[in-house]
Order: C-alpha cells, then sequence, then structure tokens
C-alpha cells in the first residue's frame, strides 16, 4: 500500500514537471557540449561537460521531488554553511587571476560563491515572508530586507567578486521590485550615484584606478594588456557576421587569441561560428526560460516560493546581460560565466539546482 502511494506520488511529480523549462536547459547544454569541444578541442573536456550535465539531471529530479516549503526549518544551517565556505576561500582558498575564490578538493575546485547566490535569494525570501508581510514601503525596509545576507554578500565581494556581488544585489532588487516595493528610494539612490560617477572618478579614483576604467572605456589603448581579452572577443563576436562562419571553423578560438574561450568568453565562439542569426537564437532560449520561470510565478499560491522564482529568473537574467555585454564590451571582464553554457563544474551543478528548485515550486503548488 505505502509503495504504490510512493509510485503515484512519483508518477504526479513527473506529470507536474514543466517540460518546456527541461527542454530549453537541455538546448541550452546540448549547444555548450558543442562549443566547448570547438573553443578546445579537447575530448576529455566534452567528457567532463557530460559529466556535470549527468550529475545536474540526478540534482535537478532529486531536489524536484523535496517540498521547497521544508527549506524554511533550515535557514540557519543554511546560513551557517554559507558562513564557513565563504571563510574557507577567505583564508584557505585558491588564488586564480587575482582572485581568491576558489576551494580546492583533489581535482575538483569548487567555487562557493556560485552556490551561496542561490542560498541568499532562499533567505531574503524567507526574511521577506517573515517580516515584511505588510509589504516594504520605504528605504528602512529596503534595507532591513537586505541585512540579513549583508555578511554574505560582503564576504564575495573581497575575494573579490564584483560580479557575482552584482548578480545577487541585482536578484534582490529584481525580487522586491516584483513583490511591490516603494521604489522610489532606489530610483533616487541610483540618481545620485549616476550623478556622482565623474566626481568620484576625477577626484576619488587613484591613477591606476582610473588607469583601468579608461581601458575598459577604450581597450585599444592596451592592446596586448588588460584590452586583450575585450578586443579579442570583439574581433570574434563581428567575424561572425550574420550567418556565422560555421561550427568548428571559427579562427579566435582554434588559433588561441581568445583567452578562457571554453569559460568566460564561449559566447564570443558561438558568435563567430553562428552568427548574428545563432547567438540571436540563444539568447531567445534564455529569455524563453525566464519567461517560463516567470509564468510559473504567476499561477503559484505562496509568496515564499513566488520570491524564490523572482530571484532564480533574476540571477538568470542578469548573468546573461553580464556575461554578454562582456564579450562585446559593454561590461567590464568580470569572469562570470554563462549559465548553461560556459564549461566549469560549479556553474553547471549550481544551475542545475537552481532548475531543481524551480520545478520543486511548480510541482508542490496547488
Amino acid at each position: 500500500m505505502f509503495q504504490n502511494q510512493r509510485l503515484n506520488d512519483m508518477r504526479n511529480n513527473i506529470r507536474r514537471i514543466d517540460k518546456m523549462i527541461l527542454l530549453i536547459v537541455y538546448a541550452l547544454v546540448m549547444i555548450s557540449t558543442i562549443f566547448v569541444y570547438s573553443a578546445t578541442r579537447q575530448g576529455g573536456m566534452v567528457v567532463k561537460n557530460m559529466l556535470w550535465i549527468g550529475i545536474g539531471t540526478v540534482l535537478v529530479f532529486l531536489i524536484a521531488a523535496v517540498d521547497y516549503k521544508n527549506v524554511k526549518y533550515f535557514i540557519r544551517h543554511i546560513y551557517g554553511i554559507c558562513v564557513i565556505l565563504l571563510l574557507l576561500v577567505r583564508f584557505a582558498g585558491k588564488k586564480t587571476l587575482g582572485a581568491q575564490r576558489w576551494i580546492a578538493l583533489g581535482p575538483f575546485q569548487l567555487q562557493p560563491s556560485e552556490f551561496v547566490k542561490i542560498a541568499i535569494v532562499i533567505i531574503i525570501a524567507y526574511w521577506i515572508v517573515n517580516k515584511y508581510k505588510s509589504g516594504i514601503n520605504n528605504l528602512n525596509d529596503i534595507i532591513g530586507a537586505v541585512l540579513p545576507v549583508t555578511p554574505l554578500i560582503l564576504l564575495i565581494l573581497i575575494q573579490p567578486d564584483l560580479g557575482t556581488t552584482l548578480i545577487t544585489v541585482s536578484a534582490f532588487l529584481f525580487m522586491i521590485f516584483l513583490y511591490g516595493a516603494n521604489m522610489k528610494p532606489i530610483w533616487i539612490i541610483g540618481i545620485v550615484l549616476m550623478l556622482s560617477v565623474y566626481p568620484i572618478y576625477k577626484f576619488v579614483l587613484s591613477d591606476y584606478q582610473r588607469t583601468r576604467v579608461e581601458t575598459f572605456l577604450h581597450p585599444e589603448t592596451d592592446r596586448k594588456g588588460s584590452g586583450w581579452h575585450v578586443i579579442q572577443s570583439k574581433i570574434s563576436v563581428g567575424a561572425g557576421g550574420f550567418l556565422g562562419k560555421g561550427v568548428l571553423q571559427g579562427s579566435q578560438s582554434r588559433l588561441e587569441f581568445l583567452p578562457e574561450a571554453q569559460t568566460d568568453f564561449i559566447f564570443s565562439v558561438l558568435s563567430e561560428e553562428l552568427g548574428f542569426v545563432g547567438s540571436s537564437l540563444v539568447l531567445l532560449l534564455y529569455f524563453a526560460l525566464i519567461f517560463e520561470i516567470m509564468r510559473i510565478s504567476r499561477i503559484v499560491q505562496d509568496d515564499f516560493g513566488r520570491l524564490i522564482l523572482y530571484g532564480i529568473a533574476g540571477v538568470i537574467f542578469m548573468h546573461v546581460i553580464v556575461n554578454v555585454g562582456m564579450t562585446i564590451g559593454l561590461v567590464p571582464v568580470t569572469g562570470k560565466p554563462l549559465l548553461f553554457m560556459s564549461y566549469g563544474g560549479s556553474s553547471f551543478l549550481a544551475s542545475f539546482i537552481m532548475i531543481g528548485i524551480v520545478e520543486s515550486i511548480k510541482i508542490h503548488n496547488n
């Protein structure tokens, strides 16, 4: 009897899974596998990519089977684990390319910030639902809503990981905006910050910091130094034209002009080989994924689940904006991956965990 009930529950869960989300995700990861190979010409990386996809798939179905509302009972534990992981990064982490963001676990390098940003979304959702039932109505409420996770955000910022910090803060703003918060204080702060950009640049920044800003705005002034990545990326994107050179025909990655082609600049490889048409279709897949998550949020009865969906949609959206903007020189190079596309175990697993949470919310709502 009990076994039959479990089988029925499993059938109901599978029936309630959002198939469109899975279709989009697996379209993206299959495209990723093709272009990781195109960027590296290494079969080993393709095998690892497929391994992460396999592990991620298991995570999606395991997480989807569990009622997401149970996480409320473990919020303090999740917070504590996040603090421990970020402190481990701070004091015993591996430093690569000037940033200390990874923990070495044998052959695998764990990047905790990729998982912590998901935890931050969940913690914020829990905090808002319990403390701001009457709404977020002023600046004090906005500050209070983000206050519990501020230590986590600061620990990410000092790694330094400006990209994840930006994505996390943007996801928070995305959440409170869709929750119906009074955003007037945010607009005022935003305007003040915009008006203060030039005075800060002129009178606050040191010479080397001003040089970094100028190199970002004009990378050709340091072609062989800090401007190299962006210049080569823009060449890749531009070389693709309308229809692209064809899969495996990109010269920038094949001749190793494009650094970190399989991770940070996977979109540049894709743009060179598939052109404007192909890269636009990939971007449409991302926006279809975000649209589907937002569609689920409209039918969810629970504020906690709805806020988590807002946060996950915000994280995915900002990853796309930051990574794609980085490849065409609109955003500084921050090393943020294109989710489901860039090579990397932490990024892949964190992305699949988010999809598992989305599916759990879809399944376990009336």
